[in-house]
């Protein structure tokens, strides 16, 4: 078994804490696996909401990046 460890984990602004795990990615052929993963444990802890709001997101390209962050800073992904 593989330990899994996101790439990034960004704090961002708001009044109340958010975060968003934050995976680079070019091809791995185990995404779809690690997608799940990530997207369970967030609905788990954003269930519990005793640590903030969570996100998950992933970027194929650098170019998405600042998209991307943009976008759940907004809470519009």
């Amino acid at each position: 078994m593989h330990d899994y460890v996101p790439d990034y984990i960004v704090r961002l602004k708001g009044d109340a804490p958010k975060y968003l795990i934050l995976e680079t990615k070019d091809y791995d052929p185990l995404e779809d696996v690690k997608r799940a993963a990530a997207e369970r444990w967030v609905a788990a802890v954003n269930a519990d909401g005793t640590y903030g709001t969570w996100k998950y997101a992933l970027a194929h390209k650098p170019t998405e990046v600042i998209q991307i962050i943009g976008e759940a800073a907004r809470g519009t992904d």
